[in-house]
């Protein structure tokens, strides 16, 4: 606990740094945002405070000595630690402000941050007191316009230098691309672009917590024997990447996911928390968070994380459909509606994405234009026939509600239930529609405690449509307005005990947004 408490410390001097620019590039501290001519990057706690001491300096050389104890708050910390923050420092840099920015070694002495057509100092006598408790920084390094173009032989040395870090980041970069669209094929797909990367760089801290982080998506899906080596062999990488860098947090994020957040609601809130509190800006940690939250009925505080994800983290699928829900469920269907319509022309094809639509159509009214998605063999996921058929006759039966077409949807779904994951909640969904919140109570308790008649499948068959978080068995559905007349059956609080959530509510003294008064009334 010491060590998270010294972290949280680290971030919060972070918070109350101001921004600075430097030539053409925008520095917030409590973003941790390099912003220049090149594009932007947010560092970890580390580059960013290692950023900020070679900043104060001006242009002046700053021992490694120094660094450590500035930047580590006294910590013994190995040459290899400072050697990768000082590497990432300068992949940071170069992604952001090209050849404008970068850091200089001098050779059994220390590290100078140079500016592009600045001369350097022996010290920092050049820097100024900007404002009352404002750290120094040189006024030529913050006035210092423009970015000169690098020539001649010094050019072709430092790319050639620089050629396999650069490779090693874009496979990284794309193996994230891959995990942010949440299908069944995105974890494997990026673990082979990280494994490339490391193969690369072998002793880098980021690639081997993104390894991680891409091992446990895998274990996701496949049998269960893949799922325990993937589980193992993410452990492996996140020790990896902490014995070079102890504060990298995608390892940090790995390992506080590795264990389920089902049934262990309290336990793993506390541990992303103490992620965050390493790095508030790790994309991994605040989306674990988000669904823990949903699933344990915070909804508005789910669309909070969500919002900060979507105004900080590139355009993603999986973030979008989430969205959709989570903006439905606190009575913003309009905004929903146009997130849901735009994520549907980015990504016509995903199925996270497509069924966000088709749901939020089928449930507010407009079950005739949900089938019409149907029947759109051109833009819809490929889906089994059987589902296919059951989808059409349950939107059929939600606009005509014709006990004649009624009456099979209920039965087709209570036969669905069991074979998986994703037949459980669209019954949930639509046996509460239906009005048979019993029996959806019933799927309920199947699919999330393993209790009654039924008897679902926990993972899905490699032919049926699936979701990550199903496998987890996480309780999105129980919160989103489909499932309303759910909640209000008598039964529903034997389900939230029997789930660990009124014992959640009741650690914590949290509460659903549905029920924000006493846990008595659910």
């Amino acid at each position: 606990m010491d060590r998270i408490a010294n972290q949280a410390s680290a971030a919060i001097a972070l918070a109350g740094r101001p921004p600075l620019r430097l030539a053409d590039t925008a520095i917030d501290p409590s973003t941790r945002e390099i912003k220049g001519p090149e594009g932007r990057v947010v560092v970890e706690p580390r580059v960013m405070r290692l950023l900020l001491i070679l900043a104060d300096a001006g242009s002046g050389v700053v021992t490694r000595d120094a660094i450590a104890d500035q930047c580590w708050a006294g910590r013994f910390v190995a040459d290899d630690t400072l050697n990768n923050a000082v590497a990432e420092l300068r992949r940071a840099l170069r992604t952001a402000a090209g050849s404008a920015l970068r850091v200089e070694t001098v050779p059994k002495t220390g590290y100078r941050l140079l500016v592009e057509g600045v001369e350097p100092t022996k010290g920092g006598d050049l820097a100024t007191q900007e404002a009352p408790g404002t750290p120094t920084i040189s006024r030529r390094l913050l006035l210092a316009g423009g970015v000169a173009a690098v020539a001649g032989a010094g050019a072709i040395g430092w790319n050639r230098l620089t050629a396999p870090n650069r490779e090693a980041m874009l496979l990284i970069e794309q193996g994230a691309q891959s995990l942010r669209w949440g299908l069944p094929e995105s974890g494997p797909q990026a673990v082979r672009s990280i494994r490339a990367a490391l193969a690369l760089e072998p002793d880098s801290a980021k690639a081997w917590g993104m390894l991680a982080i891409a091992l446990r998506a895998s274990a996701e899906y496949g049998d269960a024997v893949t799922a325990e080596r993937a589980i193992a062999e993410a452990e492996l990488a996140a020790r990896r990447a902490l014995a070079i860098d102890r504060d990298q947090s995608d390892a940090l994020a790995a390992l506080a996911m590795l264990t389920p957040a089902f049934g262990q609601w309290a336990e793993a809130e506390q541990r992303l928390r103490q992620v965050l509190a390493v790095d508030p800006t790790n994309p991994y940690a605040n989306a674990a968070l988000g669904t823990l939250l949903m699933s344990t009925g915070q909804v508005a505080a789910c669309l909070e994380r969500l919002q900060w994800l979507y105004r900080n983290t590139p355009p993603s699928p999986n973030l979008q459909f989430r969205r959709v829900y989570t903006l439905w469920s606190v009575g913003r269907l309009t905004e929903a509606d146009r997130v849901a319509d735009m994520a549907l022309q980015a990504w016509p094809r995903h199925a996270g994405v497509w069924f966000a639509r088709l749901w939020t159509l089928a449930f507010t009214g407009r079950p005739a234009a949900a089938r019409l998605m149907v029947e759109d063999q051109a833009s819809r996921p490929t889906l089994p026939p059987p589902v296919l058929a059951l989808l059409g006759a349950s939107l059929k039966a939600l606009e005509t509600r014709s006990p004649a077409d009624v009456a099979p949807v209920i039965a087709g779904h209570l036969a669905a239930a069991p074979r998986g994951p994703s037949q459980s909640i669209s019954a949930i969904m639509m046996l509460s529609q239906l009005g048979e919140p019993r029996a959806a109570l019933d799927v309920a308790m199947a699919y999330l405690a393993g209790r009654g008649p039924l008897v679902v499948k926990a993972r899905h068959s490699a032919n049926q449509p699936s979701l990550p978080d199903q496998h987890h068995r996480m309780s999105m559905m129980l919160w989103i307005p489909a499932t309303l007349a759910l909640r209000l059956e008598p039964g529903f609080r034997q389900l939230c005990e029997a789930i660990q959530l009124v014992s959640y509510w009741q650690t914590t003294g949290k509460r659903p947004d549905f029920r924000q008064g006493s846990l008595a009334s659910l």
